[in-house]
């Protein structure tokens, strides 16, 4: 069990880098789409006219225009699975965040989260120190029930991994 709470932890500690992941990735992704549509033919360089042939391995006659079409599509599609996988990863450990106790809810976002210092946090809580460790520890055990349930400790790391994975930060 003590494994998973470190998970856990780990999965905070990683949080605001994934969330930032996420948006970029949104951005991207909009943008490409954005380009796609306003994309006037010749802005690539290869004029529909003119086609710049090229051998692939079957002997079938392929163009630029095709390569680059295919590559572009294949990006969007590969941006949209993180993006799922993002969304997914960060949406989980928001509803979790929102099921345990404010005051816990508070100490998480403090340390892990945002990476202060106990003694920082412990200003801002307006708890001791060792209050606040000890609301992070319930905290972090509350969350990890809410991730994956109290008999489904083997699930975080795989949660981690199949969905992001590698978390980053790692």
């Amino acid at each position: 069990m003590k494994d998973y709470l470190q998970e856990t932890k780990k999965c905070l500690e990683g949080y605001k880098a994934n969330k930032d992941m996420l948006e970029s990735n949104i951005k991207l992704l909009k943008k490409l789409k954005e380009n796609r549509k306003n994309r006037v033919e010749g802005e690539t360089g290869v004029t529909g006219i003119r086609y710049d042939v090229v051998l692939v391995k079957n002997n079938k006659v392929t163009s630029k225009v095709e390569e680059i079409a295919i590559k572009n599509a294949q990006l969007e599609l590969d941006l949209e699975e993180k993006i799922e996988a993002l969304s997914y990863y960060v949406n989980r450990i928001d509803m979790g965040l929102e099921e345990i106790k404010p005051v816990w809810k508070e100490v998480l976002v403090l340390k892990f989260i945002e990476g202060y210092t106990w003694e920082y946090t412990e200003r801002k809580v307006g708890l001791s120190e060792s209050t606040c460790k000890r609301y992070a520890k319930d905290g972090i055990k509350a969350l990890a029930d809410k991730l994956a349930g109290q008999k489904s400790y083997i699930d975080l790391p795989l949660f981690r991994d199949i969905y992001l994975g590698q978390v980053v930060g790692e």
